[in-house]
């Protein structure tokens, strides 16, 4: 699984899981690549929905990365702030390089519009943090999951941009074979992560119900 799903979907759930299931071993691979489960032997993984193979059965488990553009203000009032894509041609870029060699591209949506950029940049990663780092201190623009910058976002340290061009949500699924019998592990796995998930839920909706209305004067 990539290293989002990892922290977003898989650190909740560890402790319940293995508490309650001790005598399970539960290993965990990193990595971004479009691993192919199967020949390397793994139970089951977890990827973005798009880029699940068609004969998988797959189960959405999560909201994906939400990949965000950030920049610090300083960087900003250096060199501007982008209002669309094609600006990104006249700014420094952190790049991310997957496992497979290939450099990330920028992918935007806007009303039903489509676009992907081949940024450019003096910085190229392997890893979110270094270019939130980056980011931080005003070398450059990234494209990084909200999770790794909501804080810095809400401290004012970054600024989002290219908010109205932000693609939508695919949601993280863990998929695993459809001809192979399911491990009893896998599903006791799979359980967990289902009670995780109508917990959230059930708690998001009390967060609505508990929100004051204000009535309006007569």
């Amino acid at each position: 699984m990539p290293g989002p799903a990892a922290r977003t979907i898989i650190e909740p759930v560890l402790s319940r899981f293995l508490g309650s299931y001790p005598s399970v071993t539960l290993e965990i691979v990193i990595d971004s690549a479009l691993t192919d489960i199967v020949r390397n032997r793994f139970d089951a993984g977890i990827r973005p929905g798009h880029r699940v193979e068609q004969d998988m059965i797959a189960l959405r488990v999560g909201e994906d990365a939400q990949p965000t553009v950030v920049a610090s203000p300083d960087y900003l009032r250096r060199h501007g702030t982008p209002k669309e894509p094609g600006d990104l041609g006249s700014h420094n870029c952190s790049r991310m390089r997957f496992a497979s060699g290939a450099l990330q591209r920028w992918h935007f949506e806007k009303r039903g519009k489509s676009i992907e950029v081949d940024v450019r940049g003096s910085l190229i990663v392997g890893d979110s943090g270094l270019a939130v780092r980056a980011a931080l201190d005003g070398l450059a623009l990234a494209r990084v999951p909200l999770h790794a910058v909501r804080d810095h976002l809400a401290a004012k340290r970054l600024t989002a941009v290219l908010e109205d061009w932000k693609p939508r949500s695919v949601g993280f699924y863990l998929y695993y074979p459809s001809r192979r019998q399911m491990p009893a592990a896998l599903q006791a796995f799979i359980a967990t992560l289902k009670a995780e998930m109508s917990g959230r839920r059930s708690n998001e909706l009390s967060g609505q119900r508990a929100m004051p209305t204000r009535r309006s004067g007569t």
